[in-house]
Parts: structure tokens; sequence; C-alpha cells
């Protein structure tokens, strides 16, 4: 049976090694060795990552959620048209290639009716209109930073919690609006803590884990509880971050995805490591490597596509620098686990990188390297910069204070 999908990502590749995909896509070979071989089609989180790390501009993306309704016996939905009224196109490519132009064009100011202005529009319309602006703004939010897409996603967010609240919904409608609903204020509340505003931003993952636990998902509560988690540590609130994290997880057990659990494990090791805690940070560190391994069943979901080597890599580099301050045992194991990571973080993620840079910058700090972390920090403040990210230039900049203060103090 054809498979478009396998097609244009063999196209796009053209001839990159699958190793050199895999690394940019953050996943692992074997996975992407069986997209090509046309025997998977990927989970929207992992589509968008190779969607990336290809510079598709959201075709994967489209091409995946179509092939995924062929498989479970249902016919498409019908796209909508670049002008905002929803058309049937025939799965036309020109659609797939400029609605995403398109849709982020009202970055620029332009105009494009809300999903939910055409009354005559059938449910499914609307929510691939839904899901294809949320993409958009997420493929924007990548290459340009949290402020170039901010006020269009809060705009888009509030129109799919409007589509929510209809009262004409049926229970299976609300239900997958209000998973896309904890979606979309999900992105929401990471955009603004990315811009600095954290108590607004933990109103909002909280507000969307509210409608995750509507959705019957609880693999996305406990991943919003988790981003809360990462505030409360960055606020200095250590005890309120390793209770939110925990609480997440067993809650949660066995019934959210290895890849969410995966990751609560990871954040959970840098707040017990921030707690002095190294039996349970270490413990806790030794079971996200453990579960890395069964992550990748070709259903993670989308809002924890980015799991890789990498992300937990980050994650220890953060839990022993943590630990590195009052046990120095644990700097060479954090100088390890961050030159690694830095090594293949993948290209696209560049935002990113700022956060594993500040952690090097820390480690070097800790081994007496004031140079290095120098080093570290100006590029990370670079790259903050670069990217508008509040966030990482706030964490850059108390490295650059702490080496200061150590430089005054030698």
């Amino acid at each position: 049976m054809p498979n478009p999908f396998a097609e244009e990502l063999e196209r796009l590749r053209g001839k990159m090694p699958v190793r050199e995909l895999a690394r940019r896509a953050l996943c692992s070979k074997s996975i992407v060795s069986d997209y090509l071989n046309r025997d998977k089609i990927p989970s929207p989180g992992i589509a968008r990552h190779l969607d990336n790390a290809l510079g598709a501009q959201g075709k994967l993306v489209q091409l995946a959620y179509e092939q995924r309704q062929l498989r479970r016996g249902e016919e498409p939905p019908r796209a909508p048209t670049a002008t905002g009224s929803l058309a049937d196109t025939k799965g036309d490519d020109v659609w797939r290639r400029t609605f995403i132009h398109r849709t982020l064009g009202i970055v620029a100011g332009a105009a494009l009716p809300s999903p939910t202005e055409s009354s005559d529009a059938g449910h499914l319309e609307r929510m691939t209109a839904h899901r294809v602006l949320r993409a958009a703004h997420g493929v924007y939010d990548n290459l340009r930073g949290a402020q170039s897409v901010f006020h269009q996603a809060q705009t888009h967010h509030r129109q799919v919690l409007d589509d929510w609240r209809d009262p004409r919904n049926t229970a299976v409608e609300r239900k997958e609006l209000a998973a896309l609903s904890s979606d979309t204020g999900g992105f929401v509340a990471f955009l603004t803590y990315d811009l600095g505003m954290a108590e607004t931003a933990i109103q909002c993952y909280q507000q969307a884990a509210e409608a995750a636990l509507e959705a019957g998902d609880l693999s996305s509560w406990a991943n919003l509880r988790g981003q809360m988690s990462r505030i409360a540590a960055d606020q200095g609130h250590l005890k309120r971050a390793a209770d939110l994290a925990d609480h997440a997880r067993h809650r949660g057990g066995t019934r959210i995805h290895p890849a969410v659990r995966c990751w609560l494990h990871a954040v959970g090791a840098h707040h017990h490591a921030g707690l002095d805690d190294a039996r349970n940070a270490s413990a806790a560190l030794n079971e996200a490597w453990r579960l890395l391994g069964h992550c990748d069943d070709g259903e993670i979901p989308p809002y924890i596509g980015y799991i890789s080597p990498m992300e937990i890599g980050k994650w220890a580099g953060h839990t022993f620098v943590r630990l590195a301050t009052t046990r120095p045992q644990y700097t060479s194991d954090g100088i390890k686990a961050l030159e690694e990571t830095r090594a293949h973080w993948p290209t696209g993620a560049h935002r990113g990188s700022a956060e594993v840079i500040t952690a090097s910058a820390r480690i070097s700090l800790a081994n007496g390297d004031l140079d290095q972390a120098a080093r570290h920090a100006a590029d990370a403040v670079r790259i903050a910069i670069d990217t508008d990210s509040a966030r990482n230039l706030t964490a850059a900049f108390a490295a650059q204070s702490a080496i200061t203060a150590r430089r005054q103090v030698h």
C-alpha cells in the first residue's frame, strides 16, 4: 500500500544519512528506518521533529495525520483553505505547502479567520483547522522564538476554549476539544514562561492540566504538572517542585506513557538534587535512563515528543550541577554528561541549547575553570538574545554573575 509520508520523508532526506536525520529529529536510527521502510506512521510529536529537521514546513505533520486517519479506516477530514472557508481540497499538495505559509502570515498581520467562523463547518473540519494552526504556531516558535507567535497562539487558544464550551457539542466532541485545549493551553503556558511571566505561566499550566483531566488524558495532566514543577524549581521552591513532579508520577503510575514517566523522573532528579537528596536524585536519574528505552513505541504523545537521550542528558547535567555545589565528586559526572549532550544536541533546537550551555557554564564554575565557564555563559547569553528567551537570558545572566563573584574572591 503506498505510503505518502514515507515517500515524502525519503524525498526530503535526499542523501542525508539516516543516523544524521535521527540525531536532528531526536529519534533513534531504527525508528527513522522503520518510517523510511514504510512499516510505521509516526506519532504527531515525532512527525513534528522530522518536519523541523528537514525544513518541511508542516507537510510531514499533515501527511502523518492523514495516514493515521486512513490506517484507522477513516477518511481524512477536508482541509481548510487558506482563505478560512472550509472546502474539499482532496488532499491537494498545494494546500499543504501554502496553508502553513499563510497561517504563519498572521504573525505579520495577515487575516486568517478563526476555525469557528464557518457556522456550517463540521466538527472534523474544525478540529483539522485547529490542529494545523497549532502546528504552524509550533513551527514558527521554533524558528523565531516565543515573542513572534505569542499573541497569535493565545488568540487561537481562546478560540479553542470557545469551541470547547459550545453547548451543541456532543460528549465525544467535548472530550476531544478538552484534549486540544490542554495542548494549546500548555503551549501558551510554555510561551508565557519563556517570556519571563512565571506566575501567569503556572496559572496557564494549571488550567491546561484541568482540561487534560476532563479529556481523560492522565499522561498530559502529569506532563503539565511536571512543567509546573520546573517553574517552581527555577523560582527556588525546590520542595514544592519535587512534590509536584513526584505526585504527578505517583498518581499516574503505569497508566501514563513511559515517555512522560521518563521525563518526570529526570526533572524529579534535578529537584531532589537541589534539596541535597543525592540518593533519591540518583535513583530517579537511573530510572529515567531505564525508561528511555521503553519510550519509542510509535505512540509517543505530541506534547512529550521531544523526549530523547539528549533531553535526559540535559537533565542529568542539571542534576549533577545541583549536587556538585555541596558534593564535588559529582563534578566530573556533570562535565561528562553535558559534553556529550552538547555534542549531540540537534541543530534545530537552537533555543534549548542555551539551557544546556548555561548548565555547562555552572559545572565549569564548580570545577574551577573560570575561563571555560565564562565562554559558555557568553554563548548562552547570545543564544537567549537571538531567540528572545527571557527565561534563558535570566539563567545565563545569573551564571555570569556567579562567575564574576568567583573571580573577585580570587
